[in-house]
């Protein structure tokens, strides 16, 4: 049954017959009758061979550069595949169950917690604001450590966390002390979060402005358009949930 093959020129057809290599063998053809390109054969140029039923070479022509691409491409990917299914067999087998072992040995719950606090920090509404026709607008935990570190910067995009962003991402790698440290008191690791998010609502009222005489009125509609948004609920319900357990950790050590 004739049939087409890919193969490779091994020898040209300058000084005579030409040599093809195809699925581990050697062929030879001729320019004439057999070669159907334009373009001369050279040593190393990839090409379809076409091979009669008993298996003899009847023509050879080059492979287009979009056709060869194409499979270079598809062979690329096709490795890529392979490597991705090589690393998530060797995941499963290796690095899932230490992972495993990990979660366990921190606890699910606290792992869960650890991950609403994150969302209400990072991407959840922590404030929000009904400016009437200015409309609505919100900021989260995370922005509003920006205000508090940088002021009015922050309003315009600019500014930065400063000390508050360093201790926010400290308080988060604390409640992992207990993994690291096998001292009861590291169990108290796990009330900075809350600590943090208390010591910010203590700074941020402390530095609001004395309301001026007259403008109480003014001030009292304010703090009717401001509201808590879920963030601050749920980084708080966490945080009050990840000290419970570092409080209660620590005193079943040191028993």
């Amino acid at each position: 049954m004739a049939m087409t093959k890919r193969g490779r020129i091994l020898r040209d057809t300058s000084a005579g017959d030409g040599l093809v290599f195809v699925d581990g063998k050697q062929y030879t053809f001729r320019l004439e009758g057999m070669w159907q390109s334009g373009v001369a054969p050279k040593a190393n140029m990839a090409v379809d061979v076409d091979f009669d039923d008993a298996g003899g070479v009847v023509a050879l022509r080059t492979v287009s550069t979009s056709g060869l691409a194409g499979e270079q491409a598809a062979q690329a990917l096709g490795a890529a595949q392979e490597s991705a299914k090589q690393f998530a067999a060797e995941f499963q087998a290796k690095g899932l169950p230490v992972l495993q072992e990990y979660a366990k040995r921190i606890g699910y719950p606290v792992l869960g917690a650890l991950l609403a606090l994150i969302i209400g920090w990072f991407f959840l509404p922590a404030v929000s604001a009904d400016l009437g026709f200015m409309g609505k607008n919100s900021v989260t935990f995370w922005q509003g450590l920006k205000f508090l570190n940088s002021g009015g910067m922050a309003a315009m995009g600019g500014g930065s966390t400063g000390i508050y962003g360093l201790l926010c991402f400290v308080s988060l790698l604390a409640v992992f002390l207990p993994q690291v440290w096998s001292h009861p008191r590291a169990a108290f690791g796990m009330a900075a979060p809350l600590a943090l998010m208390l010591l910010v609502l203590i700074i941020a009222w402390s530095k609001m402005p004395d309301v001026p005489e007259g403008a109480e009125e003014f001030a009292a509609e304010m703090r009717k358009a401001v509201s808590l948004g879920f963030g601050t609920y749920l980084a708080f319900a966490a945080g009050i949930y990840l000290a419970w357990r570092g409080v209660r950790g620590a005193r079943s050590q040191a028993r």
